[in-house]
């Protein structure tokens, strides 16, 4: 009774609340359109990479990818993030300069310290002022290309390539703006990206795909639409980080936990390993693990009679020390695979006509 007496409330000041600020979007659109908010160039060139959704499309490991793809074509690349719930996010800092790294996880955040750490030989910089992450770049290692990541809402910089991520698996007629549903904003936007990509396909059918393509095309019908694919990888132990084969996994019951916007997609990738994820614990998006959660975790792991827990690469980063004598903790890492290599040619193209 309680719950229906809330909604009933719920419901309609999601609603103003949507349609105010759906009126700031639009707002803030139209002055970046007008040219009446300015727009900065840096002296190097940018690929952002973004969404219109919150969380769970995979910018990082998206970033990841085509810092190390440029990185293969001979260019000097960097990263520039915003560095979310960092302590040096608004006065910006250099997190790797490619050699060492240079600021610690509470100093940049999980997603730039994550990047740091899987990309040796590319700088990382954070901040909320992208212009200057990008000088930064430009002036202490003659970057050619920066990846933006998480810069579809930054209107601010000018970018040559923008690549919009949509995730699969949720559809686009649910799709509603903050705070009702997950939009920052209204799915028409898309047709500002110059590439889109639908992540997660491994978790849509051959005609959800086909779907999508077709509302896509609808609303933008000359920007070409690719698929990627989280994949996973690599399987270590932790802390001491020996490696594991994928296959370890088949048929072990286990008690898996992370703190991501798309705990599902974890889950997912267990399954597809043909894990036996017995118990699932979702913490927040972010969540950084005190002493009580993994004690919280070890006692839940013994009532279950198991004694394997696994979690992803970015939940790792926020562990701390943890020994255990009676339990294994293993890392589990994902990768991005593009579906169709015209991905490839179209962004050799941009990348060629740019340089």
């Amino acid at each position: 009774m309680k719950i229906s007496r809330i909604k009933r409330w719920w419901f309609p000041l999601g609603r103003l609340a949507a349609g105010l600020y759906g009126l700031g979007v639009h707002l803030r659109l139209s002055l970046y359109r007008r040219h009446l908010l300015p727009t900065q160039s840096l002296p190097l060139k940018v690929i952002s990479i973004g969404n219109l959704s919150v969380g769970g499309t995979g910018k990082t490991p998206h970033a990841a990818l085509l810092a190390g793809y440029l990185r293969i074509k001979g260019h000097k690349t960097a990263i520039v993030s915003r560095g979310y719930r960092g302590t040096k996010e608004k006065k910006g800092a250099v997190i790797s300069d490619g050699r060492s790294l240079l600021a610690t996880l509470e100093e940049g955040g999980e997603e730039p310290y994550w990047l740091a750490q899987k990309l040796p030989g590319i700088p990382v910089v954070i901040g909320k002022d992208r212009y200057r992450s990008g000088m930064i770049c430009a002036r202490q290692w003659q970057t050619e290309w920066i990846i933006l990541d998480d810069g579809f809402q930054h209107l601010r910089l000018k970018r040559e390539v923008d690549i919009l991520l949509w995730p699969g698996h949720q559809p686009f007629g649910s799709a509603r703006l903050l705070p009702l549903g997950f939009l920052r904003e209204p799915v028409e936007e898309m047709r500002r990206a110059d590439i889109i990509l639908i992540t997660h396909a491994e978790r849509v059918g051959p005609s959800e795909r086909r779907d999508l393509v077709e509302y896509i095309s609808s609303q933008t019908p000359s920007t070409p639409v690719f698929f990627s694919e989280h994949k996973p990888m690599h399987l270590w132990s932790y802390p001491d980080k020996k490696n594991l084969p994928l296959s370890w996994l088949k048929e072990k019951p286990l008690l898996a936990f992370c703190g991501l916007a798309d705990p599902d997609s974890f889950i997912f990738s267990l399954k597809q390993l043909q894990a036996d994820p017995v118990k699932v614990v979702a913490f927040p998006d972010h969540h950084y693990y005190r002493q009580k959660d993994k004690r919280s975790l070890e006692t839940l792991s013994r009532s279950l009679k198991i004694n394997l827990l696994v979690t992803t690469e970015k939940d790792a980063l926020k562990l701390g020390e943890w020994e255990t004598a009676d339990l294994q903790i293993l890392v589990l890492g994902i990768e991005i695979e593009v579906l169709d290599s015209a991905f490839w040619e179209l962004l050799d193209q941009k990348i060629g006509q740019e340089a």
